[in-house]
């Protein structure tokens, strides 16, 4: 087979639009081979298309049959990276494909989003737009915060309010995922790629301090808090609400 033999000539494995047609993503068939080896990685022939990464870590890799292959998830991404050669509206279908097929489903994708995001991949905004097209998201809106809505609501807890600016004698402190005004309670949400620099650390440790100084009580919780562990993520809410309940409030 065609592409078994250049995965093997090159060291590396089929991706994009190749490994698409492997996994049977809607659209995509046989046609120019494409194929992913590690950059730095001796290559001895230019046969096919070659793309180069720096990283092609276990969740990344599958065994379809013989041929070495990019995993469904880093596929998806692949050829939201290849936009505008391959189209967004194909890059949907073939989410749609993977979806609807049990082959991937949005959390995971999302989630796979939030750990791409922090190292830079190609194809990130793209995904992240075909998700939230999916999931009906407004462009100020995050995902994770439609979850934490949703978890909030089946626990029986209040909505909180949702991108509040939060002020002190008229001063701006900070904008907020989601808050509880009347506890003073703030919510929020941390995708992979916080804090990864020192000054994005500094500048978050300075936010904190302002709205705990404001008078408010900071909560922070990350994607695996509130899809994977939600009774951890609802209980805290729920504890802090309540010994926060009669708090008295400084003058905004």
């Amino acid at each position: 087979m065609r592409v078994l033999s250049v995965c093997l000539d090159l060291g590396g494995v089929a991706s994009h639009r190749t490994a698409a047609a492997l996994h049977g993503l809607a659209g995509f068939g046989p046609g120019v081979v494409e194929v992913s080896v590690v950059k730095g990685s001796s290559t001895r022939t230019r046969t096919g298309v070659v793309h180069t990464t720096t990283n092609l870590g276990p969740d990344d890799l599958v065994q379809l049959g013989e041929i070495p292959a990019t995993s469904v998830a880093r596929t998806l991404f692949g050829l939201a990276a290849l936009v505008p050669d391959v189209t967004e509206e194909r890059v949907r279908d073939a989410v749609d494909c993977a979806v609807r097929d049990g082959q991937a489903s949005d959390s995971w994708l999302w989630w796979r989003l939030e750990r791409l995001r922090c190292r830079g991949r190609n194809g990130v905004a793209v995904m992240e737009d075909v998700l939230r097209a999916r999931a009906g998201i407004g462009p100020t809106e995050s995902w994770l915060e439609c979850v934490a809505l949703n978890r909030l609501a089946a626990a029986g807890l209040p909505r909180p309010v949702v991108q509040q600016r939060i002020r002190l004698r008229g001063a701006f402190v900070a904008r907020v995922d989601l808050c509880y005004p009347a506890e003073r309670v703030v919510i929020e949400l941390i995708g992979y790629d916080a804090h990864s620099s020192r000054a994005q650390m500094i500048a978050g440790a300075n936010r904190r301090n302002e709205l705990q100084l404001a008078g408010w009580e900071v909560l922070e919780f990350t994607y695996d808090d509130v899809v994977r562990a939600p009774e951890r993520f609802v209980g805290m809410v729920a504890r802090t609400l309540a010994a926060r309940a009669g708090v008295g409030q400084p003058r905004l």
